[in-house]
């Protein structure tokens, strides 16, 4: 029984503007407004929101319903392939123009317009409907509907529908606006740390001391290595070192905190002690160590150290960088300069080996650069 004192358009709107931005995700936002299509009488039977988006390695966020499978999120990257794919669909047009299409689907001359027309008519689809949602900076947006029912959409339904495009496309923009932040926070300043300056900590100090495994990286020769190839080259070899090691520190927890010219920082925090971060942070080194690319004729260090540091911003006037600092860094950085000296890809810390299920051997003390005490340095015997 309809309890909302309004048209049916009236409801579907209320249920958009109060709960919509509560949804947790687009997926859920577009799972709601299509269950709410079909409490209105409109046999929505699939249904998609579509809409690119800034993100390191994907260009278009898509999100697909159907009735019987509920709502699906998924990420694309738009190969040449893929492009000529886009550019053969109703959607292209919005795109870059703004245009809807219908498809009256039961109607050969309409179904062979698209590719998807004859794919979606296979499936028992009668008519299907991609409408524009123009956002405020101007860009277009994607939401299509696909109905099985025999008569396809009636002139009351799509009046219904177009009158709740504004809502919904106000509430997908912001449901945009938050991942588009939430991305470039990630890609730029950790997963971890792009969670953290969301949730408000924006103020110079903000931050906290947490226990954690440093990782520190570099590249030898680098100045070499950089005379003796293109920008072109070079950036593809920085790129593809890179991608290895953050590959192998995400894939065991850890977190790429900045990039340094050819170094790399990052920490393995404690998750529930420090054996368990150095077994993550001494498994990620192993995992770049086995799969270094022999092609490139590279090699790079990794000094490796659990401490306290603070975790936080830093910084000074309008100019913050949200990172880990204190003597555990320093230590970290001090030992993995020692890989060139000693001729290793991995050392560690006695601090580090002492919680480790592995066997290490001692390369002796070492007195490093702003460390009273001499440092016992180890290297991982790495078994075949």
């Amino acid at each position: 029984m309809n309890t909302f004192p309004g048209s049916a358009s009236d409801e579907v709107i209320h249920w958009l503007m109060v709960e919509g931005p509560r949804q947790a995700s687009p997926a859920a936002l577009l799972h709601g407004y299509s269950r709410k299509l079909r409490e209105a009488g409109i046999e929505v039977d699939r249904s998609t929101l579509g809409a690119p988006i800034l993100h390191p390695i994907a260009q278009s966020s898509f999100v697909f319903w159907d009735v019987a499978g509920g709502p699906q999120q998924r990420w694309f990257t738009y190969t040449p392939d893929q492009m000529e794919i886009l550019k053969a669909s109703p959607i292209h047009k919005i795109y870059t123009h703004g245009e809807a299409s219908s498809l009256r689907l039961d109607r050969p001359e309409h179904r062979s317009l698209y590719p998807i027309g004859e794919d979606l008519w296979a499936e028992g689809y009668t008519q299907y409907e991609a409408l524009p949602l123009q956002f405020s900076d101007d860009t277009y947006k994607v939401l299509t509907l696909a109905t099985k029912a025999a008569g396809g959409f009636n002139e009351q339904d799509t009046a219904l529908v177009a009158a709740t495009l504004p809502a919904l496309t106000l509430v997908f923009e912001g449901f945009i606006a938050r991942n588009t932040a939430k991305t470039l926070m990630e890609t730029y300043v950790g997963k971890r740390a792009g969670l953290r300056v969301l949730d408000g900590e924006i103020a110079r100090g903000d931050g906290s001391h947490i226990d954690a495994v440093i990782w520190f990286s570099d590249l030898r020769g680098f100045t070499g290595i950089a005379q003796s190839r293109s920008e072109d080259a070079l950036l593809m070899l920085l790129n593809d070192y890179f991608g290895q090691l953050t590959d192998a520190i995400e894939e065991h927890s850890g977190e790429v905190l900045k990039f340094i010219g050819d170094a790399m920082l990052a920490i393995f925090p404690y998750q529930s002690d420090v054996g368990d971060a150095v077994a993550r942070a001494e498994a990620a080194a192993l995992t770049v160590t086995r799969t270094n690319d022999a092609a490139h004729d590279i090699a790079f260090g990794i000094g490796l150290h659990p401490g306290t540091v603070f975790y936080g911003n830093i910084g000074g006037g309008n100019r913050l960088d949200f990172t880990v600092i204190g003597s555990s860094v320093n230590m970290a950085s001090r030992v993995e300069g020692l890989c060139s000296t000693l001729d290793e890809t991995v050392l560690a810390t006695r601090d580090f080996v002492e919680y480790s299920s592995l066997s290490w051997r001692s390369l002796g003390n070492h007195q490093l650069k702003g460390v009273v005490e001499p440092v016992e340095v180890f290297s991982p015997v790495v078994q075949d």
